[in-house]
């Protein structure tokens, strides 16, 4: 019995050593990826009765940008991934919101998404061309950030052709750094949304 039990201690003894160290051997955890979104308004805006509701369909895009991803280029032709870091969203859908989030800063304009249920005179569709930094001077120096949308106005009800907008921002990021580059995307699709915005508010494109 003596010798039995004292194999089992043995055993035990070895495998709680086995075990301690496969434990040393594994790697540390990865860092966790940081989250970023794009910045949206903090006022609210009272919106007139007279206000155009238009729908904002969900952006088309290739399959490069059907992602979370934070995409660069080394050259303007090939595409990369920037590491350890991703949009909070897709990048349609934060295109999609930017748009409505752009819109409700103004009193006489109302974006709203496909499935609110309400109805609407207009739609807007947007095509995301470019959403990426490019390493124009080299990938050692701040990146251009390029937004690049095609936009189409129709009605609602019968999809008539109103009219449509090719609209592209570049903005220069301070550094080339991730959080750099995000802030510069976001600067250039600011300013791109704040275009359409406007260009939707033209007379000859009201309902």
């Amino acid at each position: 019995m003596i010798k039995r039990h004292s194999l089992k201690t043995v055993l035990s003894a070895a495998v709680l050593a086995s075990l301690s160290g496969c434990v040393s051997l594994l790697p540390d955890p990865a860092p966790a990826e940081s989250v970023y979104r794009l910045s949206a308004p903090r006022e609210h805006v009272v919106h007139t009765a007279s206000a155009q509701v238009i729908r904002v369909d969900r952006p088309s895009a290739s399959n490069v940008f059907e992602t979370r991803d934070i995409i660069v280029s080394p050259d303007g032709r090939r595409l990369a991934v920037a590491g350890g870091a991703r949009w909070s969203e897709v990048i349609p859908v934060m295109v999609q919101e930017s748009l409505i989030d752009v819109m409700g800063q103004r009193a006489d304009l109302v974006g709203l998404i496909p499935s609110s249920g309400a109805r609407t005179n207009m739609r807007i569709h947007m095509t995301i061309k470019n959403f990426e930094a490019h390493y124009d001077n080299g990938e050692d120096s701040p990146p251009l950030a390029v937004v690049h949308y095609s936009v189409t106005l129709a009605n609602s009800s019968d999809r008539n052709f109103v009219g449509s907008l090719d609209v592209e921002k570049r903005i220069r990021a301070d550094a080339s750094r991730v959080t750099a580059i995000v802030n510069a995307i976001d600067e250039a699709n600011k300013q791109a949304m704040n275009d359409i915005a406007d260009w939707v508010q033209l007379p000859k494109n009201r309902s």
